[in-house]
Order: C-alpha cells, then sequence, then structure tokens
C-alpha cells in the first residue's frame, strides 16, 4: 500500500508544538496531548511511530480507531471537533489524531487542565489558566458570538438545524437535545437568548436581510479576462448549506463533465479536480471576514480558469508558501467552521490545501495557486474552464470547413505548401481562441494553448499569410484578431 502523503509531510518535521509521537496506545496520555493541542495552537498526534520516525510494532485497525475516537469525545469537555483517522506507512497503519485550536477555552480532562509548552504536554500553571480565560472573554467578543439585532428563531431554517442535530449526533451520541434550540444553544450558536452573526450564516432563511456582505457572486467570463459581457452573473443569498449546494451544483453545469469508456463500461469523468475544488470553496467560506463591510467571497469562471477570492487573508505572518506543507490552521469563525466539520463538509483538520494539491495531481490538473496580498486571498485553478456554447460550438462545427477551404485556396495560389494534419489542428485551435477572447498577442495564445511560443510562431504566421487573422494596435498593447472576410465566410 502507498504511504500517505500527509504523514509523510509530518514526518519531515520535528516534533515540537504543534506535533508529538508516541510509538504504544495510552488512552490517558493521549487524551492529555490532545487536551493540550485544543488549549494553545492545535496540533497532530501519530500514533504508531517511535522517535526516530520508524514504525512501531503495534497493530491499528477500525476498531482501535473508533474506541479512541469515542474516548476522546466522551471525556475532553467542553467537547471540541476531533478528527481520527488511518492511514498507511511503511506497510502499516498508523493512526493520526488532529486538532484545531478551541474556541472554548479551558479544555480539560480528568477535570485538569493541559496545555503545551515547547514539545511538552503540562499541567496549566495559575498563569496559564488566567491567560486561557482571558483568551475565553476575547472568544466572546468575536464578530462570530455578537447578536444580530431584530432576529428571532422564525428567521431560521428548520430543516438545516435538525440536518445538523443529525450529523451531530452521529460525532457525538453522548448530547440529547430536546429542541433545535437547546441545540443551537449548546454549540454557543445562542448566546443570552440572541441569535449569533455565524448562526445567522449557518441557518438563515436569508442571511443578507441581517449581514448583507455574506452574498457570494459567481461569474462566468466568455473569454479569459473579466469585462462588460459575461455568460451568467448570480448572487447566492441563502444560508451556508444551501449555497454551497448550489454552487456546486452550477459550477459543474457551467464546467461540465465527459463519458469515459473504461473496459465494458461508460462513467462520467467531471472536468475538474471535484475535492479540490469543494475543498477551496469551503476553505473560502469558513476563513472569510465576515464582519468586515467591504467582505466579499467571489467565484470567477472564465475559458481557462477559476478563481475564488474572499475577503480574508492569511492570518499570524502566514505565507503562501506555508499553504504547501503541514501548517497551523488558524480558525477566524470558529463556530462556522466546527458546524461545517460536524456536517462533514470539512473532512479533516489542517490539511485542506495539501490534499487540494494532492487531488488535482491524481485527477491531471495544473495544481492550485494562492495569492495573498491586501487582505485578500486569491486561489487559481489554472486549467478548470466553462464549456462556453457559443462561440465554440461555431468553430467546431464550422470553421474547420472554412480553414479547408481557405488553405487550398493558399496552396493553389502559391501562397504556402501543402501542411499537415497536425498543423491544420493547431490553426483551427488558435483561430477558435482568438475567436472567444477577442484579442490576443502571440505570447498569450502559446500560453493559453500549452505549446511553445516557437511552435505556433509558424501557424500564426501561416493564419496571417492566408488572411484568418489579422494584428491590430501597436505592437505593444495590441493582438491578433479574426478577420472580417473570415467572419463573413463562417457566418459569423
Amino acid at each position: 500500500m502507498e504511504d500517505s502523503f500527509i504523514i509523510k509531510n509530518l514526518l519531515e518535521q520535528p516534533e515540537g508544538q504543534r506535533l508529538e509521537l508516541k510509538a504504544a496506545i495510552d488512552y490517558d496520555s493521549i487524551a492529555k496531548v490532545i487536551t493540550s493541542f485544543i488549549n494553545t495552537r492545535g496540533g497532530d498526534l501519530i500514533i504508531g511511530v517511535n522517535e526516530d520516525k520508524s514504525v512501531s510494532d503495534i497493530e491499528i485497525d477500525d476498531t482501535t480507531k473508533n474506541r479512541i475516537n469515542k474516548f476522546l469525545i466522551k471525556e475532553i469537555k467542553p467537547i471540541a471537533p476531533i478528527f481520527v483517522n488511518i492511514f498507511p506507512y511503511k506497510k502499516k497503519n498508523v493512526l493520526l489524531i488532529s486538532v484545531w485550536e478551541g474556541s472554548n477555552k479551558p479544555y480539560h480532562f480528568n477535570n485538569t487542565i493541559y496545555v503545551r509548552q515547547g514539545s511538552q504536554t503540562r499541567t496549566s500553571s495559575g498563569k496559564s489558566i488566567s491567560a486561557l480565560l482571558d483568551q475565553q472573554v476575547e472568544s466572546e467578543q468575536r464578530w462570530e458570538r455578537q447578536a444580530v439585532l431584530g432576529a428571532s428563531l422564525d428567521d431560521l431554517d428548520l430543516s438545516e438545524i435538525e440536518n445538523s442535530i443529525k450529523a451531530y449526533k452521529n460525532y457525538s451520541s453522548n448530547d440529547n437535545f430536546t429542541s433545535p434550540e437547546q441545540f443551537l444553544i449548546s454549540r454557543g450558536l445562542i448566546v443570552n437568548g440572541n441569535i449569533t452573526n455565524a448562526c445567522m450564516v449557518l441557518f438563515g432563511k436569508n442571511p443578507t436581510q441581517f449581514i448583507p456582505q455574506s452574498i457570494i457572486k459567481l461569474v462566468v467570463h466568455p473569454g479569459s479576462k473579466s469585462g462588460d459581457s459575461f455568460k451568467e452573473n448570480k448572487i447566492y443569498k441563502s444560508n451556508l448549506f444551501k449555497n454551497v449546494r448550489e454552487i456546486l451544483s452550477d459550477l459543474e453545469t457551467h464546467i461540465g463533465k465527459e463519458n469515459v469508456i473504461g473496459g465494458a463500461l461508460r462513467k462520467e469523468k467531471k472536468l475538474y479536480p471535484e475535492k479540490a475544488l469543494r475543498e477551496g470553496l469551503l476553505n473560502a467560506i469558513v476563513h472569510r471576514e465576515y464582519g468586515a463591510s467591504q467582505s466579499f467571497l467571489a467565484i470567477e469562471l472564465f475559458s481557462d480558469r477559476l478563481v475564488i477570492s474572499n475577503y480574508g487573508g492569511l492570518q499570524n505572518n502566514m505565507t503562501v508558501s506555508d499553504l504547501k506543507s503541514d501548517h497551523n490552521s488558524i480558525l477566524r469563525n470558529p463556530e462556522i467552521a466546527q458546524m461545517c466539520f460536524y456536517n462533514r463538509l470539512i473532512e479533516m483538520l489542517g490539511t485542506g490545501t495539501l490534499r487540494m494539491i494532492r487531488n488535482c495531481k491524481e485527477e491531471g490538473f495544473k495544481i492550485p495557486r494562492w495569492k495573498n496580498t491586501n487582505n485578500i486571498l486569491e486561489l487559481t485553478f489554472p486549467d478548470v474552464k466553462h464549456q462556453y456554447e457559443g462561440i465554440t460550438e461555431g468553430i467546431t462545427e464550422g470553421i474547420t470547413e472554412v480553414i479547408d477551404e481557405v488553405i487550398d485556396e493558399g496552396i493553389s495560389e502559391g501562397l504556402i505548401e501543402g501542411i499537415t494534419e497536425g498543423v491544420k489542428e493547431s490553426m483551427i485551435q488558435i483561430v477558435s481562441l482568438i475567436l472567444t477572447e477577442k484579442s490576443l498577442r502571440a505570447s498569450e495564445i502559446a500560453e493559453k494553448l500549452d505549446k511553445s511560443y516557437k511552435t505556433l510562431e509558424r501557424h500564426i504566421s501561416l493564419l496571417k499569410q492566408l488572411g484568418v487573422i489579422e494584428y491590430i494596435g501597436s505592437k505593444r498593447a495590441g493582438g491578433y484578431k479574426v478577420s472580417e472576410t473570415f467572419l463573413t465566410k463562417i457566418g459569423g
């Protein structure tokens, strides 16, 4: 079995404040470490690995995993999201337990508070307890926990709350709720009788009535640049769960899928890395800075890429390069994040960007790119694109025939010599692209078709000789356009 890339990545780092290794299973010792992580900065505990990072001789199976998971959920108070799963490593199974930094500190195990100091788990001192209590007071002042003025239970979607109660009970069967209101109170989503901002984002019937900046926008551009025209310009105004379902459905419609023959069976393959795109969308929603009036979350789909931009850049001096390795997942909106975790929208803690990169590679897509400027985090999937039907259909159905005619005329008039099918196909791709984009330089054509500039230079020259395309504008600011003569021939 193949080694887990997540475990390999973690073991490249030394043990420290956010990482500990254990060769054997000791329930109390495990609980103390996990409690200390939750009280400090979150972290990862790998069980089944020795100090020298070789695998130990213990056997780990689903029964082991489930027992540890139930023990931690039951014994660590207050309850916190804890990820427990088995991963292959060096032909054996190891157990990974991951947690975020908690939002309801202090957390305790066996009525004792533990904190992390360097690579050690310590019983908290009076000073550290005081610090944890101060953090608790600060957490009560977060935007998520502020009251939504004028909101009542009637403004919440009861069916979505019921779905979350079911999901939460699958995670922890220790709690019984007599009403949706009791559940929301227990999760800190109703405080002192008031609906909180986090509650409204998660479960509101019409959240934008109270939090107008919580809208999400989807724009589908015809080409690779923003402009005045668009295929779709849609605003999502519902709660988080409905928005996610609708956005993913709309993106599948615009990006599409294809039929693939595997043996005697035909199956559908989506034309995008599904898990990575879903993770990228959820990351933007969970880490968004909702409290700012200028907050936004925009999804833009172009002819050559998909871009997700959200207000709320990387925190605590994190850099884009940090996203490509295991990193401290700092939660801007812990209540929202935790409810997404219980609903299994977030599959694993702190490794989302790593799994996005992995999924793109496995599905044959270019890896995602991040850009962090002016408190805006921009995520780009370079080759996830829409299936724009307008011009593209005309190209595939019409201009191949016209290109053949133009080439035959060029040969008969002595303008060009015979060309191969490969060159002809390249010429058709160039014309198709320019029709979609309206105007492009040669370097842009090469980049978008993912071909070398030298290869395309001759094909562009042939198209110019045949009068199919022409260069308009200055050398620096101009670009190639399809000629009016050619447009007339294809009925454009």
